[in-house]
């Protein structure tokens, strides 16, 4: 008896590519190539695209044959001493191999620890920290950083001297999270898009950056006296985003300060929580010439809305015309008397993007 050969199997080389291509970037994140279990770290051969060598021979020649299936890349870095496979690095030169000479999506994770700790012993809580690199984390790396010059988008949760190289070049990269000490690593002449995972305390002593066209900025928190002086480090910033901010004790006001590009900032609305006017801070004698949108994110309450008028009035320069408020509340949940009176200095007043009042136009 014969029997017929599988439909799958029957299938156009270059279909069955596009299957595997679709699959893989289903994946809203990088796909992982290594997977923690019992305290042992493994290669992650039960999802894409590394499960599709493990079907058959068919499957394997062909998912190694397609290197879009193997430029997106998520390596965790286990740390301490987590017990790994020694073939572990050969799995990633194999997995770097197989994406041939595309440009590469690198996100390098950590594992957390969670560290109790007591106080008076009274008060008891816990803490999180990344465990410290082992030997074989560092031979991954290494690994890693061989590839750099492909890094087009990179995540990273490491330090600054925690990588390898004291200077990486990354001439095509162009998205990059990292820690700010970390920032300094690159050389990275086309970086458009930066986020800094945390915050940005101190720039007095920053080094000189090689990313000077940066374009956009996101920032998990800084103070005012920062936030107008990054302006110095990125002349070319067209969009800001920051998710918290904080006061200064010193005059964040005592110089003049120009965005020539800022075309878009977001900000946290005050809070009554705040020490100091930090908003104000910020906007006091700033030149913004081609300011358009500013997003603030909260519920706009009258008190809120008063210190975001008066932080507005003390700009040198703004042509604001957007001023757009992210937050939980219904647009009917906002009381249209608080926000009215912004539309003496913007055109228009939004709710997540969407137009909730604007100014009257002129008989």
């Amino acid at each position: 008896m014969h029997y017929s050969e599988s439909h799958i199997h029957q299938l156009p080389v270059e279909l069955l590519q596009h299957i595997f291509s679709l699959i893989v970037n289903d994946i809203s994140d990088c796909p992982s190539i290594f997977n923690s279990s019992n305290r042992r770290i493994s290669g992650n051969f039960s999802s894409p695209p590394l499960v599709f060598t493990r079907v058959c021979r068919l499957w394997r020649v062909t998912a190694h044959s397609t290197p879009d299936l193997w430029s997106r890349i998520q390596v965790t870095l286990p740390g301490g001493d987590e017990s790994s496979e020694p073939f572990l690095p050969c799995l990633l030169q194999s997995w770097l191999a197989c994406s041939g000479g595309q440009p590469l999506t690198l996100r390098i994770d950590r594992v957390w620890v969670i560290l109790d700790f007591y106080i008076f012993d009274a008060i008891c809580g816990s803490t999180q920290s990344y465990r410290s690199l082992s030997h074989a984390d560092y031979r991954l790396l290494e690994i890693l950083q061989a590839e750099s010059r492909r890094w087009e988008t990179v995540v990273c949760a490491l330090r600054g001297d925690e990588w390898l190289d004291s200077k990486l070049d990354t001439p095509h990269l162009g998205t990059l999270e990292c820690s700010w000490s970390g920032l300094n690593r690159f050389n990275a002449p086309n970086l458009r898009q930066l986020r800094i995972s945390k915050g940005i305390e101190d720039i007095a002593t920053s080094p000189t950056l090689t990313c000077k066209n940066l374009r956009h900025l996101r920032v998990q928190y800084t103070s005012s006296k920062i936030i107008r002086s990054i302006s110095m480090i990125f002349p070319l910033l067209q969009t800001i985003t920051v998710a918290a901010v904080t006061g200064d004790h010193d005059d964040a006001r005592s110089h003049s300060v120009t965005y020539p590009c800022l075309e878009s900032l977001t900000l946290p609305l005050p809070s009554y929580d705040d020490v100091s006017d930090w908003l104000t801070e910020i906007f006091d004698g700033l030149h913004l010439p081609v300011l358009r949108k500013l997003t603030l994110v909260g519920y706009p309450s009258k008190w809120m809305i008063d210190r975001t008028m008066a932080a507005l009035a003390v700009t040198a320069t703004c042509n604001l015309e957007v001023i757009d408020f992210h937050t939980s509340a219904l647009q009917g949940e906002i009381d249209v008397d608080v926000v009215e009176p912004l539309l003496s200095v913007v055109k228009e007043i939004s709710v997540e993007s969407v137009l909730f009042r604007c100014r009257s136009p002129r008989n």
